[in-house]
């Protein structure tokens, strides 16, 4: 998949804007705060309907207006594409495929998208409810039912809860959770471990040998190596029971995927802990990396790649392993806050960003 041409009007800083992209590598430059990374985000927006950054709608809108409109035109296999996501304060929000309303999740099923900036460092020392966005921004791309079960199952949990607070019985509720849960484990299992060697070996590469590793942490208990669905169910079903009545009392749900968690290390040391600025940002980035490359294998669709000030906080050496990766991706979008790079500038095209206008492009 190709993005060919973006127009923009009252995204983030930028009023007014249209610009032609390369089929390879796109570098926007320039100072911070220009609106390089907006130009990222509206990219991601345009293919999946949100923001990458966990943004709210009204965030994207330019401040004293009141609407935002992203127009692109995209081509795969010779097909061209016309495809829009607008906003309007205090309505909702219109996507538009060749002129056509679609749903949100019908973005998922027909683009993809990786961003990876430094915003992605707290995928590993953040909160756990950012590696579950991640996780879930990822893994909607890579499996088209997994967007449906997590809709369904945050439905239900919403429901139980609501029947906690009112004191109502809560059992088909918990059912409901068992059947679409337990399938929301096994597919986020499935997927990290299918990302976790390409990922060692990402990191190994970048940082000359050093050593990385993940590990899935579901709330139900005694399940990390289940494989069987069934096998996952009987575990949910008898950690559910075991939290009843902690469950009556906190009057909200205490298991379930809603409140899993992934634990990753470097070097076999916790990365959280002891992971250096440097490592922490190589290693998210060989993550992205990483499912940037399931997600071509499994779709048969190439995502567009976006990186948001990626050298920033890596020394020479990894940078230099870090630019051999991309002779393996198709189009890239690059942010810097400096002189793209020689090597990278005469593979596509490059954009000088300013105030939220693009004031050169060779």
């Amino acid at each position: 998949m190709i993005i060919n041409s973006l127009s923009l009007t009252n995204f983030r800083n930028f009023e007014n804007l249209q610009a032609q992209f390369s089929p390879t590598v796109n570098i926007f430059y320039g100072k911070n705060g220009s609106g390089k990374t907006n130009l990222l985000e509206a990219i991601f927006v345009l293919c999946l309907g949100r923001s990458h950054r966990a943004a709210s709608e009204t965030v994207l809108v330019k401040k004293e207006t009141d609407f935002y409109r992203i127009e692109g035109l995209l081509s795969e296999d010779e097909n061209s594409i016309e495809l829009a996501v607008a906003y309007q304060k205090n309505s909702r929000k219109k996507i538009t495929l060749d002129q056509v309303a679609i749903k949100t999740s019908e973005l998922y099923e027909n683009f993809c998208a990786v961003a990876a900036g430094p915003e992605d460092s707290e995928i590993l020392a953040g909160s756990p409810s950012t590696r579950r966005n991640f996780i879930d921004i990822y893994l909607s791309q890579y499996s088209k039912k997994y967007l449906r079960l997590l809709t369904d199952y945050h439905k239900v949990l919403q429901q139980k809860n609501a029947g906690l607070k009112n004191k109502v019985d809560i059992s088909a509720y918990n059912e409901l959770l068992i059947i679409n849960g337990s399938e929301i484990i096994l597919l986020r299992k499935q997927f990290l471990d299918a990302i976790k060697e390409e990922t060692h070996e990402n990191y190994s590469n970048i940082a000359s040998g050093s050593q990385f590793d993940l590990q899935y942490k579901p709330s139900v208990k005694n399940c990390e190596e289940l494989e069987g669905i069934e096998e996952i169910q009987s575990a949910f079903r008898e950690t559910l029971e075991s939290y009843r009545m902690k469950e009556s009392i906190m009057e909200r749900s205490l298991v379930g995927p809603h409140l899993d968690d992934i634990s990753f290390f470097i070097d076999s040391l916790p990365a959280r802990s002891y992971g250096s600025q440097g490592e922490i940002r190589t290693a998210a980035l060989s993550l992205k990396l990483a499912v940037y490359k399931l997600i071509k294998e499994e779709r048969n669709i190439t995502p567009l790649l976006l990186l948001d000030e990626i050298f920033a906080e890596l020394d020479n050496s990894r940078s230099e392993e870090l630019i051999k990766l991309f002779a393996n991706f198709d189009q890239l979008f690059l942010t810097t806050a400096v002189e793209p790079p020689q090597f990278l500038k005469s593979q596509g095209k490059s954009f000088l960003i300013d105030d939220g206008k693009i004031i050169d492009k060779v």
